[in-house]
Formats: C-alpha cells, sequence, structure tokens
C-alpha cells in the first residue's frame, strides 16, 4: 500500500473503530434511563422519561392536604430533583441518545466505505502508476 493509501485506511479505521466504541458504551436504550426526584419531604415525586418528559407524578396523601402555592413548590423541587438526576445518568453517555441499530448500520456503512474508498484507491494509484511508467518508455 502506498502512503496515501495508509493515511486513507488509518482514517476510517479510527472512524470505524470510533462508531464501534459509541455503540458498545451506550448500554441503555434511550427509553430505559429515568430521571427520579422528591421534594425534600418526600411528599411529591417525579418520573422523567429520557427526554425529560414528564412520566409520573405522586403525591402523598400529606401533601394532599398542603395549601396550592406549597404543593406546586414542592412540585417544583421535585421536578429539579428528577432532571439532576436525568442528568447524572446521562454523565459519561454520549451527548445525543443513538439507538444501537443505528450505530451498527452507521458502523457496517463505515466498514463498507473503507473497503471501497482504498479499492478506488488502489486502482487510481495503479492507473497513475502505468501512465508514469509509460511515459518513461517513451
Amino acid at each position: 500500500m502506498s502512503r496515501s493509501e495508509d493515511e486513507l485506511d488509518g482514517l476510517l479505521s479510527r472512524t470505524v473503530s470510533a462508531a464501534e466504541t459509541l455503540r458498545d458504551t451506550s448500554t441503555a436504550a434511550p427509553g430505559e434511563l429515568r430521571g427520579v426526584g422528591r421534594d425534600p419531604d418526600h411528599l411529591v415525586t417525579v418520573t422523567l422519561s429520557a427526554t425529560g418528559r414528564v412520566e409520573k407524578v405522586e403525591i402523598d396523601q400529606r401533601g394532599m392536604r398542603l395549601a396550592s402555592s406549597e404543593l406546586a413548590g414542592r412540585a417544583m423541587a421535585a421536578v429539579n430533583a428528577a432532571l439532576a438526576d436525568l442528568e447524572d445518568a446521562n454523565a459519561g453517555r454520549p451527548a445525543e441518545a443513538v439507538d444501537r441499530a443505528s450505530l451498527t448500520e452507521l458502523t457496517k456503512g463505515l466498514g463498507d466505505l473503507q473497503d471501497r474508498s482504498l479499492r478506488q484507491l488502489a486502482a487510481q494509484t495503479q492507473a497513475f502508476r502505468d501512465l508514469m511508467n509509460s511515459f518513461e518508455r517513451r
């Protein structure tokens, strides 16, 4: 292989490797992540999905006797705690959750691209060599 072929092969190999690493470190599917938070007295509990949508709000019976403004404050504290929990759960995960099937397809596509690119580069290099050799014979 020529130097340019080696460089292209190295670049594509590192790209495929990075995609495989991303796929392999993405252990939990986005739908499995949850954030759960409670107010300081555990009267309100909020569960958030991986996208930050509220899935469930639970209010303890003691919380039902609170004034609406106090209950709203406790709900806000529970939501903020759930957001912090979700943020902690996402720490170390890719910034944007990508499902495994997409990553597998991407990795396969990159591998195919690598193979095709190297074959094309080798063919082009050989064509240039043949052209240069034809000039040398004249």
